[in-house]
């Protein structure tokens, strides 16, 4: 008798718009704010997204990212917003720093003499 080649059901690829997107900083304080309001604990949210409360909690501890399939199903469950397309982050373009002056090295001022033959 010959064994499957896997156990779990296969992984479904995220759909592109997912997998190019980005989680928003804010995340831990969405995620809280939007449980909150709904009036569900932590137990239970968990309990709706199929995970472990120790990862409800320290997700909203900010101690632990989602994975994007998380993400999803907790934006679904809290009607909140939690991954952004990359274009629409506001990432802070790092200052540009003016070019370092060329430095000069003794290489650059010496002046060498090479022998022609050998005379002396």
């Amino acid at each position: 008798m010959i064994a499957p080649t896997h156990t779990h059901a296969p992984i479904e690829k995220l759909p592109k718009a997912v997998e190019e997107s980005d989680l928003i900083e804010e995340y831990p304080t969405a995620v809280k704010e939007a449980r909150a309001k709904l009036g569900l604990s932590q137990q239970d949210l968990a309990f709706k997204a199929k995970e472990k409360v120790t990862v409800i909690q320290k997700i909203e501890i900010g101690k632990m990212l989602p994975t994007m399939r998380l993400a999803k199903e907790l934006e679904h469950i809290l009607r909140i917003r939690l991954l952004v397309p990359r274009d629409e982050l506001d990432i802070p373009v790092p200052p540009r720093r003016p070019s370092p002056s060329p430095r000069v090295t003794l290489g650059d001022v010496a002046l060498v003499r090479h022998k022609e033959g050998s005379d002396e």
